[in-house]
């Protein structure tokens, strides 16, 4: 973290007097409680920050010793290409982060700093990975679960950028991706229909089930259900039909003695139908349906 700290000394300074001017600080780095990580000996240019670096107590470099939702924000300066393993680095970032508050991403653009494709870097031999905006937000989406963030502004910064320096003379000016991140929640604020009906039938090992819905939702969970090795006794539809995997539907009341007692209700318009009649049936013929919905 040596080269990160050098480097993060002098590389937001040229991005101060924009990100002063348009709003950037009150918009995404206004908190009381703010990390700067790496941001290497002095006073950093951020109001109310705390610097983070290796000589931080009880910091190792990896993980952070603040409570989870405790800070407005995290901002960190060309130091992600140093990190052995960024997408722990991060997830433990985003962490520490309250809902609402934003993880400010700086780091060297490969197309403007390194100006070369592979490793190593002519500039700078402890950067461990070169970035473009999308291998950027590759990492960011590996690291960090679904609709718990929003991507709030992403940057090409190469304000005063010489693009008639020779690739082998040091870039001058900018030449960086900026990459605000929002922190919604801790968890999904909503998760899609099968992924909450996924969690349901891994942690309830159940081994076999009947759809109760032909539709496109009954197709979707039929193929959730093949890659997680469930048997699939019946779908059942109003109508008697031959389906695309080659099951035929069959009327839910007749089901009078179902092979299982898990039922997938596969539909949002006819849920509650569904769900009275299985409950009907069960209590007509004397057994104990379980029924699980999207």
């Amino acid at each position: 973290m040596n080269q990160c700290k050098i480097a993060h000394a002098c590389e937001p300074q040229k991005s101060h007097l924009r990100r002063q001017k348009s709003g950037f600080y009150q918009r995404y780095l206004s908190g009381k409680a703010i990390l700067d990580i790496g941001g290497g000996d002095g006073e950093s240019l951020i109001p109310n920050s705390i610097i983070v670096d290796l000589d931080y107590p009880g910091y190792n470099g990896t993980t952070l010793p603040f409570e989870t939702c405790s800070q407005d924000a995290v901002f960190s300066s060309h130091c992600l290409e140093h990190v052995d393993n960024p997408t722990f680095t991060i997830k433990e970032w985003f962490r520490v982060i309250k809902p609402g508050g934003f993880l400010v991403l700086v780091v060297p653009h490969q197309y403007l700093y390194e100006r070369k494709l592979n490793l190593p870097s002519r500039w700078n031999k402890e950067h461990l990975r070169f970035y473009t905006p999308s291998s950027l937000l590759l990492d960011v989406e590996s690291a960090l679960i679904m609709n718990t963030y929003r991507i709030r502004s992403m940057l090409d910064n190469d304000a005063n950028f010489d693009y008639n320096v020779s690739e082998y003379q040091h870039a001058t000016g900018c030449y960086e991706i900026e990459l605000v991140i929002e922190k919604l929640a801790e968890n999904p604020v909503m998760e899609f229909g099968t992924t909450r009906l996924k969690k349901q039938l891994i942690q309830q090992k159940i081994k076999d089930v009947i759809i109760c819905g032909a539709g496109e939702i009954g197709e979707d969970i039929y193929r959730l259900t093949q890659q997680l090795n469930i048997k699939v006794h019946a779908i059942t539809d109003q109508h008697d039909q031959q389906l695309k995997n080659g099951i035929r539907t069959i009327k839910l009341s007749s089901l009078t003695q179902p092979p299982c007692i898990d039922f997938i209700v596969a539909s949002v318009a006819y849920k509650q139908d569904i769900i009275t009649e299985l409950k009907t049936i069960s209590a007509k013929h004397n057994f104990a349906a379980r029924i699980l919905t999207i």
